[in-house]
C-alpha cells in the first residue's frame, strides 16, 4: 500500500480500474441473475435496456458537462484565485441541465416510447425523473473528488451504490414474486441514494460554503463546456445506435428480440471497456495539468503509452472471446441468448477502435480544442446514424452489427488522423510500446519461474 501511495500513477489508476471494475463486475452478475430471471417472450429486457441506454446518455453527457469544464479551469493558473466561483458555476450548471432533461421528459416521454415502439418504457421514464435529482449532489461530489485526485472516495461511492443494486436483485432471484420493472427501478432510485450520501461524506471539505457566483465564469464555463455537451451527446448517441435504431426500424417483436442481443454484446464490450475509461478519468486532469508544466510533447506520450497499455490487454481478450463466443455468452446471459453469437463475433475484433475514442475527447479537450472534438463527434453521429439505417433496412436484424464494423473503422481513420495534426501521434510507437510490454512481461516471469525452484529447495 506504501507504494500505491507513494506513485501517483499507481494510485490514480489502481483505485479507478478498482471503480471501473466492480461497476463491471456489479453489472455483469447483476445482468447474469436478471437474464435468468426474466423471461424472454415478455420483452421486459429489451424494455430495461433501453431505458438504461437512456439513463447512460443523461449520465455521460452531464459528466462530460460538468467534469471537464470544472477540471479545466480549476487547473488554469488565471483561475487559481476564484476556485469557489467555478464550483459554483459547475453547481449551477448541473441544476440548469437537469432541470432540462426533466421538461424534456415530461414533454417528450411519450413520443420516445413510440419511437422505439416500447409503451412500457414509458412508466420507467417518469421515475428516472427522480434518478435526475439525486444525480445533482451524486455528479458534483464526484466532479470534486475527481478534481483533488480522491480515486479512492469514488470507488467506494460507486462500490455502495452498484452493490446495493445488485443485492437486490439477488434477493429478486430467490424472490421471483417481487420482481418487476417498476421495481427494478425503485432498486436503482435507493441504490443512487446511498451513492450519493458516501460522495457527500468524502467530499464535504472540498465543497463551496455559501454563495460564490461569478457571471464571468459561469459564461466561460459553458463556453467551453457546450461543445463537450454536444460531443458527448454525439458520442453517447453514436453507440446507442444499435439499440435504438434498431428498436425503430424492425416489428415491436423482431426489434426487442435482437435490442436484447445486442444488449448482451453490449455488456460484453463494458467489460472491454473498462481499461479505457479507467484510463481517460485519470488521463484528463493529469493532462490539463501536464499541458501547464510540461507541455504538448508530454501529453503525446502518455496517450502512446496508455492507448499501448489498453490494446496489450484488450486484443488477447478480444482475439478469446472470438474464438469461444458460446461459452462467453452461455456464462454471461444463458442459451435462450446464442441468437447474438453471430454478432459478438462480427464486432468484438473491431472493439481496438474503442479505446482511441475514449481517449481522443479527453485529449483534445485537455488541450484546449473542445471544438475539433465537437465536430468530429457530430461528423461521426451523423455517419453512424446514416450507417445504421442503411444496413438495418438492407439486412434486417443483423444490419447493426455490419453497421459497427463499418463505422469502427471510419471512426478510427478519422481520430488518428485528427491526432496526427493536433499532439502528432506515432502509431509506430504505440506498436513499440506495446511490443515491449509483452515483452517485458514475459521477462518477468521467465524469472519468476526460475526463482521458484531455488526457494523451494531452501
Amino acid at each position: 500500500m506504501k507504494v500505491l501511495r507513494s506513485s501517483f500513477w499507481l494510485h490514480s489508476i489502481f483505485y479507478t480500474i478498482l471503480q471501473r471494475f466492480s461497476l463491471f463486475f456489479f453489472g455483469a452478475v447483476a445482468y447474469m441473475v436478471l437474464v435468468r430471471i426474466i423471461d424472454p417472450e415478455t420483452g421486459d429486457l429489451a424494455v430495461w435496456s433501453l431505458y438504461l441506454m437512456i439513463l447512460m446518455i443523461f449520465e455521460t453527457v452531464k459528466q462530460g458537462l460538468l467534469r471537464n469544464p470544472t477540471i479545466k479551469f480549476l487547473g488554469m493558473p488565471e483561475y487559481a484565485e476564484k476556485k469557489n466561483e467555478i464550483q459554483y458555476s459547475a453547481f449551477i450548471i448541473n441544476v440548469l441541465f437537469s432541470v432540462a432533461a426533466i421538461g424534456v421528459l415530461m414533454v417528450f416521454g411519450s413520443v420516445i416510447a413510440r419511437l422505439l415502439k416500447s409503451p412500457e418504457i414509458l412508466p420507467l421514464l417518469w421515475w428516472s425523473i427522480a434518478m435526475i435529482i439525486l444525480l445533482i449532489p451524486f455528479n458534483h461530489c464526484e466532479v470534486m473528488l475527481q478534481a483533488n485526485y480522491k480515486f479512492s472516495s469514488i470507488f467506494w461511492a460507486y462500490f455502495i451504490r452498484q452493490g446495493f443494486f445488485f443485492a437486490g436483485i439477488v434477493v429478486m432471484y430467490f424472490f421471483p414474486e417481487y420482481y418487476s420493472l417498476i421495481n427494478l427501478m425503485l432498486l436503482q432510485i435507493i441504490a443512487l441514494f446511498l451513492g450519493a450520501l458516501v460522495m457527500i461524506i468524502h467530499s464535504r471539505r472540498f465543497l463551496f460554503k455559501g454563495i460564490h457566483f461569478n457571471k464571468n465564469v459561469l459564461v466561460q464555463m459553458l463556453h467551453f463546456g457546450k461543445y463537450i455537451f454536444g460531443t458527448n451527446l454525439f458520442s453517447s448517441l453514436s453507440r446507442s445506435f444499435d439499440h435504438f435504431v434498431t428498436a425503430n426500424v424492425l416489428s415491436p417483436a423482431e426489434g426487442k428480440s435482437f435490442v436484447a442481443n445486442y444488449n448482451v454484446v453490449s455488456r460484453i464490450n463494458t467489460m472491454m471497456d473498462v481499461p479505457s475509461l479507467a484510463a481517460a478519468d485519470v488521463l484528463f486532469p493529469k493532462n490539463v495539468e501536464t499541458l501547464e508544466t510540461d507541455g504538448l510533447g508530454k501529453v503525446k506520450y502518455y496517450f502512446e503509452r496508455m492507448i499501448a497499455t489498453i490494446l496489450a490487454l484488450v486484443v488477447p481478450a478480444s482475439l478469446f472471446i472470438f474464438l469461444f463466443p458460446k461459452f462467453v455468452i452461455l456464462i454471461l446471459a444463458g442459451s435462450k441468448y446464442y441468437g447474438a453469437i453471430q454478432i459478438l463475433q462480427l464486432t468484438i475484433l473491431f472493439s481496438i477502435a474503442r479505446p482511441i475514442g475514449y481517449l481522443f475527447g479527453s485529449t483534445l479537450d485537455s488541450i484546449g480544442k473542445p471544438r475539433v472534438n465537437f465536430v468530429i463527434g457530430m461528423l461521426y453521429m451523423l455517419i453512424s446514424l446514416g450507417v445504421n439505417y442503411l444496413c438495418l433496412y438492407r439486412f434486417g436484424g443483423m444490419g447493426a452489427a455490419y453497421a459497427t464494423m463499418i463505422n469502427s473503422v471510419i471512426g478510427m481513420i478519422l481520430m488518428v488522423a485528427i491526432l496526427k495534426k493536433y499532439i502528432h501521434l506515432e502509431i509506430r510507437n504505440i506498436y513499440v510500446y506495446g511490443i515491449n510490454m509483452y515483452r517485458d512481461t514475459f521477462k518477468m516471469l521467465k524469472k519468476l519461474g526460475k526463482s521458484t525452484p531455488v526457494q523451494e529447495e531452501k
